[in-house]
C-alpha cells in the first residue's frame, strides 16, 4: 500500500481574460505539457510576491542608481580637493627670477618624480583618500544572493 501526500486545499476562482490572452495560455500549456492552473498559481504567487524579472531589475537598477551617485559624490570631491590643493600650492610657490628657473625645474622635476613614486605606491598598497571618509552599504553578497534566488521562474514542476 502506498502512502499518498495530503492535498492541498484549492479555492476555485473564476477570472475572465482577453480571448487571444487565454488562448496564448492554452498554446503555452500545451508546448510544456503543464496545466493551466498551475500556470496560472505560479504567475499570481511571482507577481503577489514581487519576485517577477521586472522587480528584481527594478532592485539592481535602484542599487547601480546609488552607486552612480556614490562615484559622482566621489569625483566631486576629489576634485574639489584637488582644488584646494592648487590653490595653497599657489599662495606658498613665490614666483622666481628668470636666472634661477633653470635650477629650480631640474629640482622640480626630482620632486615630482618622488612625487608620482609615492602616489603610486600608495596606490597600490590599496589605501585611497575616500576611504578615510564615511560611506554608506549598496548592498552586501548575502543582499544580492537574495535577491538573485528571488528572482526564480517557475519551472514545469511548479506549474503542475
Amino acid at each position: 500500500m502506498t502512502s499518498r501526500a495530503p492535498r492541498v486545499l484549492r479555492k476555485r476562482l473564476y477570472p475572465y481574460v482577453a480571448r487571444e490572452l487565454g488562448d496564448r495560455l492554452a498554446q503555452y500549456c500545451a508546448a510544456g505539457a503543464l496545466t493551466e492552473s498551475g500556470v496560472v498559481e505560479a504567475a499570481l504567487r511571482q507577481y503577489l510576491d514581487r519576485t517577477s524579472d521586472a522587480t528584481l531589475l527594478l532592485r539592481r537598477l535602484d542599487r547601480l542608481g546609488r552607486a552612480v551617485a556614490r562615484l559622482e559624490r566621489d569625483l566631486a570631491l576629489q576634485s574639489e580637493a584637488f582644488a584646494v590643493f592648487v590653490q595653497i600650492w599657489f599662495a606658498h610657490t613665490p614666483a622666481m627670477a628668470a636666472d634661477s628657473r633653470k635650477k629650480a625645474q631640474a629640482a622640480d622635476e626630482e620632486r615630482y618624480e618622488k612625487y608620482v613614486n609615492y602616489v603610486a605606491e600608495q596606490y597600490s598598497g590599496g589605501h585611497r583618500f575616500l576611504d578615510d571618509l564615511a560611506r554608506e552599504t549598496l548592498a552586501d553578497d548575502e543582499e544580492l544572493a537574495a535577491a538573485a534566488s528571488e528572482s526564480g521562474r517557475p519551472s514545469a514542476e511548479d506549474c503542475g
